[in-house]
């Protein structure tokens, strides 16, 4: 297995995943995620999440809110790659007019048939005071 190479497909699939979320793209979610992955979470505000493809799936059929006051930065933190196993830690600050928030995703990724997808998606988020 070429290092190099993996990082390089794992990052496209994280990519895929972020701007799929963000601008609610199904077809981009369906293609960086695993049919049957869980999406596990808790909220700024302590709401537990436990969410599947289908939830994601009708969410996009809602387009996003075009905020242009909203200001989203996001970093990969970090990747560790072993064999066909991935782990990949996202950070993104989102600052709204109202309030800022910090979510951290941790994403677990498996090669299944020579292509990367996340399995598991699990987050938490944190209000930061302005």
């Amino acid at each position: 297995m070429h290092v190099n190479s993996e990082m390089s497909e794992i990052e496209k699939i994280v990519n895929l995943y972020l701007e799929g979320l963000y601008e609610r793209k199904f077809n981009l979610l369906k293609e960086a995620f695993w049919k049957e992955a869980r999406n596990v979470g808790v909220t700024a505000e302590n709401d537990f999440w436990f969410k599947t493809m289908e939830f994601w799936e009708e969410k996009c059929k809602i387009p996003p809110k075009q905020n242009t006051n909203e200001k989203r930065d996001f970093l990969v933190e970090n990747i560790d790659v072993w064999h066909n196993s991935a782990v990949v830690r996202v950070k993104m600050v989102i600052t709204h007019t109202q309030r800022i928030y910090e979510c951290t995703d941790f994403l677990s990724l498996l090669k299944i048939d020579g292509r990367w997808k996340i399995i598991h998606k699990l987050w938490s988020a944190r209000n930061i005071p302005k």
